[in-house]
């Protein structure tokens, strides 16, 4: 479907580029993005599938790697927090990201948990910094952007709990990251394209 690159402001009446939210309507800006009821329950759906998902990611790293470090789990988070902010905006992002972060830090699956909190929101917000970047995110630059964005939020987070929490010698931790970024950068991009591609082949787009 085509999109076009700027639509008149229902307030004013003039012109005003704006990110291109595939379900929730060109008009909306990403910030806040969707704020209604299909909005916020579109996010939940999201973040209750990306809780599954990570449930099997974490036992394919635990089998092919032992659970060193997640990279199953990177790109999972990466894809499914970058669909629900590159679909719905910042807010229903949030949703995705916040609430397996909320689950295991109630649960106490992870000494770290809270630390989910904020790694998880720096994810969003890449996503949300790279789709307005681009008027349409249905683009190879935009998830690309979006994903080399995130690693490197990645990387800048987990330098202080790496060296202050865990300490961890310098040697291991480029390791560490040359390896997720590896991961972390072509993959959630090829799986969020081929997603929002699906979205706007089947016509769900609501302009």
């Amino acid at each position: 479907m085509a999109q076009e690159p700027m639509r008149e402001s229902a307030n004013t009446g003039t012109g005003t580029r704006r990110y291109t939210i595939p379900l929730a309507g060109m008009s909306l800006p990403a910030v806040p993005g969707r704020t209604d009821t299909k909005g916020i329950v579109s996010g939940l759906m999201l973040s209750l599938a990306m809780i599954g998902l990570l449930q099997f990611g974490e036992r394919l790293d635990t089998a092919l790697i032992g659970g060193l470090f997640p990279v199953s789990g990177r790109v999972i988070a990466f894809t499914m927090i970058g669909l629900g902010a590159f679909m719905y905006g910042l807010v229903p992002g949030l949703v995705v990201a916040e609430i397996n972060p909320l689950i295991a830090t109630a649960t106490g699956t992870s000494p770290i948990a809270p630390f989910f909190f904020v790694t998880n929101g720096l994810i969003c917000l890449a996503a949300v910094i790279a789709g307005k970047r681009f008027e349409n995110v249905i683009t190879w630059k935009a998830v690309l952007s979006y994903t080399v964005l995130a690693s490197i939020f990645m990387i800048l987070a987990y330098i202080p709990l790496h060296v202050l929490y865990f300490k961890l010698p310098v040697d291991r931790m480029l390791s560490l990251y040359g390896v997720q970024t590896a991961f972390s950068i072509p993959l959630p991009a090829i799986f969020l394209f081929a997603m929002l591609r699906v979205v706007r082949d089947a016509g769900f787009i609501e302009e």
